[in-house]
């Protein structure tokens, strides 16, 4: 496992290094990003996920908003399936490379999450699959906007490693303080996209706190690039990254 890790993380800082001669038009700007994740327990076997994000940009304005979730299947311990997940997605036409339309999305989704612990650091193996259903807009020769549906469909992959690392406590449990660092790689293919290697990349190192077995808080730094579908424009998004998180559990215990 150990080997695992630390090829996973020598992947993504080759591919990480690659970004920075591939976009001919780069820009730089300010981002803060609002979320809440839930894991909502029905029985010891499965329940949902869920989680919803507010996304701004330089003095917070909208970029996007976005509330996720599927069915999950809680394989082992350590080793839970997303089957099935429906997310929706509303675009702004934001900060300094603004879209032509502000084009929402919907989105099908599953994954794969893995986590395992080595004394006081806990690691997290997250693989997501994304179908993706993006609306259409164009313009006739009259100048007319002509709406064609949720026409444009993507495909992407992404992997995040994540690590926590306990302060003051044996393990994550209520009263600890831990450092996070994540960082997830993602790659996209589908109608439009003409560039054909990794094209985000995000990267986060927080402080965070578990007030009770349900709830925690953590936020830091947050680090984004982005490539657009026509290779040929670049964000490098830099700001904050705040997380609330607040699970349910409905299982009956043992």
């Amino acid at each position: 496992m150990v080997k695992f890790v630390a090829a996973a993380i020598l992947c993504i800082s080759i591919s990480f290094t690659s970004f920075s001669q591939l976009a001919d038009a780069v820009v730089t700007q300010p981002t803060e990003w609002f979320a809440l994740n839930s894991n909502i327990k029905l029985h010891k076997k499965f329940g949902f996920a869920f989680d919803g994000q507010l996304r701004f940009v330089g003095a917070l304005e909208n970029a996007q908003y976005y509330v996720r979730n599927g069915f999950e299947w809680y394989v082992t311990p350590n080793l839970s399936i997303v089957p099935i997940g429906y997310m929706y997605l509303w675009n702004f036409q934001y900060g300094k490379q603004p879209a032509t339309y502000a084009n929402n999305e919907q989105r099908i989704w599953q994954q794969i999450l893995y986590r395992h612990n080595s004394g006081k650091f806990f690691f997290s193996h997250r693989f997501r699959f994304e179908e993706r259903f993006i609306q259409k807009r164009r313009t006739d020769p009259g100048g007319a906007v002509i709406y064609d549906g949720y026409d444009t469909y993507l495909n992407r992959i992404r992997y995040r490693l994540q690590v926590r690392y306990v302060l003051n406590k044996p393990k994550i449990e209520p009263g600890a303080w831990f450092a996070a660092v994540f960082d997830e790689l993602f790659y996209s293919w589908g109608t439009g996209i003409t560039y054909t290697k990794p094209d985000q990349n995000r990267l986060y190192m927080a402080i965070g706190y578990q007030f009770t077995k349900n709830i925690s808080l953590e936020g830091g730094p947050f680090y984004q690039t982005l490539i657009k579908r026509n290779g040929a424009q670049e964000e490098n998004n830099i700001g904050i990254l705040i997380q609330f998180g607040y699970n349910l559990d409905f299982s009956k215990q043992d």
